[in-house]
């Protein structure tokens, strides 16, 4: 219980930053076993001001991959690896890397970028599955790297 509790507090706490967007979006994301490519797309999309916050997963989603972040085989329900999910955020965010992901952005390098800063496990596979909540947990380790949560 207090580790569910320990894991919602930064979680609300990024919610509340993000200001007043759907709750039936974020409860969805929450209770999603693996996260979607459009569920996924949403808090950053939001964030980076890419979409309005009346807007839901799936225009979020189409956004970020008009702009090359999901190839166009990807559909909004794919389920999406770990390495796509920090792709996404550091794209979105505008996370600075070190030399490999700044000569070559990719998945591969963003998710070896975020093991290097400590934001994800250094034993986890890139090809993982992530649940919705561990994507917001991942955005909100994001945000804190960015200095916006203190």
């Amino acid at each position: 219980m207090k580790k569910t509790l320990l894991c919602l507090i930064p979680l609300m706490l990024a919610c509340l930053h993000l200001s007043a967007q759907s709750s039936e979006e974020i409860s969805a994301i929450l209770q999603a076993e693996k996260a979607t490519a459009s569920q996924v797309s949403y808090l950053p999309a939001l964030y980076a001001e890419r979409i309005k916050e009346n807007d839901n997963e799936d225009a979020a989603f189409k956004i970020l991959q008009e702009e090359g972040l999901f190839a166009q085989n990807v559909s909004e329900d794919s389920v999406v690896t770990l390495a796509q999910v920090c792709y996404v955020y550091a794209k979105t965010l505008n996370i600075k890397g070190g030399l490999f992901y700044s000569l070559f952005p990719s998945p591969r390098y963003a998710f070896k970028e975020f093991k290097a800063r400590g934001i994800i496990p250094s034993t986890i596979d890139p090809s993982t599955t992530i649940s919705g909540r561990d994507s917001l947990n991942l955005f909100n380790s994001c945000l804190e790297l960015l200095g916006e949560l203190e």
